[in-house]
């Protein structure tokens, strides 16, 4: 029972992911911010998001985004 607990938590996590510049765009998008690839990546450059790299891949966290994107347009 707990170990069905715990890849039911690693699986959200997985879910959480996305993976690349262009979905985190696309993501960035469905959230009302203006983005594309090269933003995404000038964005991660700048640490104005957190937007992580994973070898030459950006990678990022949905819910993550969504607290900084919150916090952005607020300010």
């Amino acid at each position: 029972m707990e170990m069905d607990q715990e890849a039911a938590r690693a699986a959200d996590r997985l879910d959480d992911l996305l993976d690349g510049g262009a979905e985190i765009a696309d993501f960035l998008r469905e959230l009302g911010l203006r983005a594309n690839t090269r933003e995404v990546y000038h964005l991660h450059k700048t640490k104005r998001l957190p937007i992580g790299r994973l070898g030459r891949k950006l990678i990022a966290s949905r819910s993550q985004l969504r607290r900084a994107a919150k916090a952005l347009t607020a300010a």
